[in-house]
């Protein structure tokens, strides 16, 4: 029996093998490239299969694609918003596709709010990117990636540090003084796009004017950024793998003199102040020639605790799929970014900066039946930051706070010439004047942990009402969002000495360490915290979309309530209703019209709801009968207006409600128990939203079969915007801090923004695809309810007829060369000592023989860049491809100031200290670029047209560079090396900063650089 066995299981084998070997021989490799048959540009993600099988692939990014088939089969191609063909194989190995498209599906693709429209008939000022752009950086944050990608958008980030990377974000520059920054909506819901993975993005939209806005109604005022991510579409199951590994450094850390150059600097300052000298010639020599480091040393305190090169890591995972009743796409990813600082190896905890973020989504679509389909979006991230205790956390100046702050004060402050970084008992070593060495800061003082964890959900079910009128349909989608946060402190006490040089009787010095402060080395103490949000949301949508012979009609009607709850704080509550009209004739002529009615209980009731409609209109001129122009393709021309809301006015809330207390105690006590009345803050009941009238006149062109041109100009007066009065007389009887925030402010904001794009398939193998473009936007304070200064004054107004963030300080006319000078010029009393040969001559503006206040004037432009810029191209050559981002910025001007800059007032100097002014200098005519030094405060060292410095940069912001391998049983592997912030173009004299950067105490921006690789199945 067994032999029987034996024999049937080999018989088996043998046939099995045998089919086997006859099907793989009936089986060949057929490939090609699947093309747009107008443009001749690849078709990435185009569905193959073999019909009435389930064998298929999709094309890779150069729409190449491969696939076995039998010499009979039938190859079906498909793809979203083209005709689909079919073609028998007939004994090929390669056959070319080109697809024609479907003007049916073609009909719905531009994202807008609350929907999608024709993108022929959008009539607002739109532009977006697709998750290709965006995954060519390896930025940690995705709000990074989007500078210089998006014409009207500005980035600016403004820190560095691992999960704490704060990037501002403006749409068309400024138009408040109050909250900035655009509303962000994820798959139509408020939500951060900060900590979102590349990889679930399919694409970012910014909507500009008012008839993109209006339908958000009180909070549209300063734009919107959607963010769609992806969803299944093919119908063969596709998985992506992406491994990303690189290292991080900063772009750009102030460096101190060495020990010498410091010991020469102090005696210079020294000595220009009558002092003497600080070091002796025996000194100065020895910090030149190291012959004696433990008495003379010369320490480089960043190269002691910066790191050359930080990791980073990017995994991800992706899953999709489709099929008639069930579209998926799961997601996966991880994030790993380690910090810049060095760090004991021996410690029993960790101080570290690092980052570690797990991010997942899942999408699914299900078609119930041929009129009802339904959605699940469930995602979110858990992320655990980790940094030093250090002393507490510093303000960044930007909306957030950090210990790194106090770390980099302490690295900048320290000389070179103070030994280090330990003792021989192995205690900090630190100076007297300084509290908080750097080394201490980072190493001894415990760490911080803090884990965030967010989880997104959102439900919704779109019911077709075709047997009410055809083109109806009616939608429901429910969110709940979750966030928390858990802080863990674990703080502790260490011993700082310091070291002290006594001399002895037989000549020779004798060195030795004594305690700073009585220190004694502390465990570990934990405390911690926590803090929670919720976020609601409800939307009901009524829809209709209809064409009748030449006539194109949609319409939306919105009703939105939501509610957010931020620990124990009452709840922010907004509700509203929202609609959208748009009408097209012979897909010639556009009509849109956009409403927004809501309300927020920011303000009082009987004033929380306004209305605020948007109209637009556009005409296709190319598609006219009369058009022949040769060399344009397509012309159209648009143009919007309408009014849009800004609730966001501000942290205090309900400030229509008076803000009056009982206290204990006080001079007029006379309540009992000794208390008395305090007015915290008088009310305002007419409180009302910021109100933005917006006009926008767009133009695009496409020419030379390759070329687009978009053109806009536009224009915003916003009023209504809330600011404290200037103007309140004395005898009011109440001080102004009590007096509430009215709705006065005036500021107009007008500009332009020019795109160029271009795209060419030169060969089925060769292609570019080019964008370029140049935003600026100039706002103006028509109204501040500024008291206008005396007439004496040079400029009566330091904010009316301004800029917002305008520089203001001294002139500077040139360096005060001899003291006889000084005695013949204007008398300045700016503060500091009295001038100085060496010192700023300022100019006396109002030539009333002194310079003082009254002689402060405007300097250079905003704080925040008027005018960005971009230019992306891209280039693919058969398996080879390069991309690269210039991005920029101009007009904008900062105040620099303190470590790293100034000299008096400072424990340290800088390269710029260097050629500071000396008579000796001064008589040769050697270059200068630095004030006279001193050790007291200096008239020199304030707001002037010196330190006001223009921070235009130009960037190479992204590189990438790639290449794809075939590989059997990979649909397609791709290797790929980039690069983020490579290079910088600045103005700066001192390369001591980052001009993109908030100051030099924000952990410094990164430059990353990275090796990937792709697979896909």
């Amino acid at each position: 029996m067994r032999k029987k066995l034996t024999k049937f299981y080999l018989m088996f084998l043998l046939s099995a093998f045998w089919c086997c070997s006859i099907y793989a021989q009936s089986l060949t490799d057929v490939q090609g490239v699947i093309l747009d048959a107008k443009g001749n540009l690849p078709l990435p993600g185009a569905t193959v299969m073999v019909k009435g099988t389930s064998r298929g692939t999709v094309t890779d990014f150069d729409g190449n694609y491969s696939i076995k088939a039998t010499s009979n089969d039938v190859l079906q191609i498909s793809f979203i918003g083209y005709k689909s063909v079919e073609e028998v194989v007939n004994g090929r190995i390669k056959i070319d596709f080109k697809l024609e498209e479907d003007s049916e599906q073609l009909s719905e693709v531009v994202i807008v709010g609350f929907g999608e429209q024709k993108k022929a008939t959008v009539t607002g000022a739109i532009s977006s990117i697709s998750t290709k752009e965006l995954k060519q950086s390896p930025a940690a944050n995705l709000a990074v990636t989007l500078a210089g990608r998006l014409p009207g958008l500005t980035s600016i980030q403004t820190s560095g540090e691992p999960g704490r990377d704060v990037t501002q974000l403006f749409i068309r520059g400024q138009g408040t003084i109050n909250a900035r920054s655009p509303i962000i909506l994820v798959d139509g819901v408020e939500r951060d796009l900060t900590y979102m993975d590349p990889n679930e993005v399919e694409s970012v939209t910014i909507l500009k004017d008012a008839s993109s806005t209006a339908i958000f109604g009180v909070r549209g005022a300063n734009g919107v950024i959607l963010v769609t991510t992806k969803r299944g579409t093919s119908e063969v199951p596709e998985v992506n793998v992406s491994m990303e590994s690189g290292v991080q450094t900063f772009t750009r850390l102030p460096q101190p003199v060495n020990a010498y150059e410091f010991a020469t600097l102090r005696n210079l300052a020294q000595n220009n102040d009558g002092l003497g000298n600080a070091y002796s010639a025996e000194a100065l020599e020895a910090y030149k020639s190291h012959s004696d480091p433990e008495k003379y040393p010369d320490t480089d305190w960043a190269g002691l605790l910066v790191e050359d090169f930080a990791p980073q890591q990017r995994i991800n995972l992706n899953i999709s799929g489709a099929s008639k009743a069930v579209k998926y796409y799961i997601n996966a990813g991880y994030l790993n970014q380690g910090g810049s600082f060095k760090t004991e190896k021996d410690l029993n905890y960790d101080p570290s900066f690092k980052l570690d973020r797990y991010n997942f989504r899942s999408n699914i679509d299900m078609q119930i039946n041929n009129n009802l389909k339904a959605f699940l979006n469930l995602a979110g991230y858990v992320e655990k930051q980790n940094a030093p205790f250090s002393v507490g956390t510093a303000s960044t100046g930007q909306g957030g706070s950090s210990p790194s702050v106090n770390i980099l004060a302490g690295i900048l402050d320290m000389p070179s010439n103070v030994p280090g970084p330990v003792s021989p008992s192995g205690a900090v070593v630190t100076v007297t004047e300084l509290v908080n060495p750097a080394y201490g800061l980072l190493n001894r003082t415990g760490y911080r942990q803090q884990t965030r964890n967010n989880t997104t959900a959102t439900f919704g079910m779109e019911q077709q009402l075709d047997f009410i009128t055809k083109g109806l349909s009616a939608k429901a989608v429910m969110s709940f969002d979750t966030k928390g946060t858990n802080n863990l402190n674990a703080s502790k006490s260490y011993i700082r000495e310091i070291q002290v040089i006594d001399k002895t009787a037989s000549g020779r010095d004798s060195i030795y360490y004594k305690n700073f402060s009585d220190d004694v080395e502390t465990p570990l103490n934990i405390s911690g915290s926590r803090a929670f949000q919720s976020f609601s949301n409800f939307q009901a949508y009524l829809n209709y979309k209809r064409s009748f012979n030449k006539h194109d009609v949609s319409g939306l009607l919105l009703y939105q309530q939501q509610k957010e709850i931020i620990n124990e704080q009452l709840p922010y509550n907004l509700i509203g209703v929202s609609s959208r009209v748009t009408y097209a004739y012979d897909d010639k002529y556009f009509l849109e019209f956009n409403a927004g009615y809501n309300g927020s209980e920011q303000f009082a009731p009987g004033n929380r709801f306004g209305f605020f409609p948007a109209v637009s209109g556009g005409w296709l001129v190319s598609k006219e009968n009369f058009w022949n122009v040769k060399g344009i393709d397509r012309l159209k021309v648009r143009g919007s207006y309408g009014k849009v809301g800004n609730d966001r006015i501000g942290n205090d809330r309900f400030l229509y409600l008076d803000d009056i207390s009982v206290s204990g105690g006080g001079y007029s006590s006379s309540l009992d128990q000794g208390r008395r009345i305090a007015i915290n803050q008088l009310r305002n009941g007419e409180l009302q939203w910021e109100v933005a009238n917006k006009i926008n006149i767009g133009l695009e062109v496409d020419f030379l079969k390759s070329f687009e041109l978009i053109v806009d100009v536009f224009s915003e007066k916003r009023d209504n915007i809330l600011r404290n009065r200037g103007t309140i007389p004395i005898l009011n009887g109440l001080s102004t801090n009590v007096l509430p925030p009215v709705n006065i402010g005036v500021v107009e904001n007008k500009g332009f923004e020019v795109e160029l794009n271009y795209k060419k398939a030169f060969s089925p193998d060769f292609f570019v695809r080019g964008r370029a473009f140049v935003g600026y936007a100039r706002n103006e304070q028509k109204f501040a309810d500024e008291p206008l200064l005396p007439e004496d004054y040079a400029y009566r107004y330091r904010q009316t007829g301004y800029r917002i963030g305008q520089n203001f300080g001294y002139i500077v006319e040139k360096y005060f060369d001899t003291q006889e000078e000084i005695d013949n010029s204007p008398v300045q009393i700016v503060g500091g000592h009295e001038s100085r040969p060496g010192d700023f001559k300022y100019k006396d503006l109002n030539e009333d023989g002194i310079v003082d206040q009254k002689d402060i004037a405007p300097i250079g432009a905003s704080t925040i860049p008027e005018t960005s810029f971009g230019l992306g191209l891209s280039t693919t050559y058969k398996n080879f491809d390069l991309s690269a981002l210039v991005q920029g910025v101009a007009n904008v001007d900062k105040f620099y100031s303190g470590r790293g800059t100034f000299a008096s007032g400072q424990t340290n100097y800088f390269d710029q200290h260097l050629t500071s002014w000396t008579q000796e200098r001064a008589d040769n005519g050697e270059p200068i670029n630095f004030p006279r030094l001193s050790t007291e405060p200096s008239p020199s060292e304030k707001e002037n047209s010196f330190f006001i410095r223009d921070a235009s940069y130009v960037r190479l912001k992204n590189l990438e560079i790639g290449y794809r391998i075939q590989l059997k049983g990979v649909a397609n592997m791709r290797l790929y090396m980039n690069g983020l912030n490579l290079i910088t173009w600045d103005k700066l004299p001192s390369k001591n900063y980052d001009p993109e950067a908030a100051n030099g105490l924000s952990y410094p921006l990164l430059k990353v650089y990275s090796l990937g690789v792709n697979l896909k199945f």
